[in-house]
């Protein structure tokens, strides 16, 4: 599982995919509830030859865990993914 900061702009996710890309057939991960974000993961894991078997909305509560936060918790609307191998 990876934590949803951004596969977009941000490059931890995208290394996060590619290397679970190398070691299963089957790779959960949670991502920003954005359109343009569904749209790039979509053609992102066409290039590996992986699929979206299965997606779910989901609130996900934050702690707050630095200095810098300034509230408690925060809620934040992602989309939990299931990817799969085409073989």
């Amino acid at each position: 599982m990876n934590p949803p900061f951004g596969v977009q702009k941000h490059k931890a996710d995208r290394l996060f995919l590619q290397k679970a890309f190398e070691f299963s057939g089957v790779v959960y991960s949670i991502h920003l509830a954005n359109q343009k974000v569904h749209e790039f993961i979509l053609g992102f894991i066409k290039d590996f030859h992986w699929r979206v078997d299965y997606y779910f909305p989901f609130k996900l509560k934050l702690e707050k865990s630095f200095e810098f936060h300034t509230q408690k918790t925060k809620e934040i609307d992602v989309n939990i993914y299931r990817f799969i191998k085409n073989y």
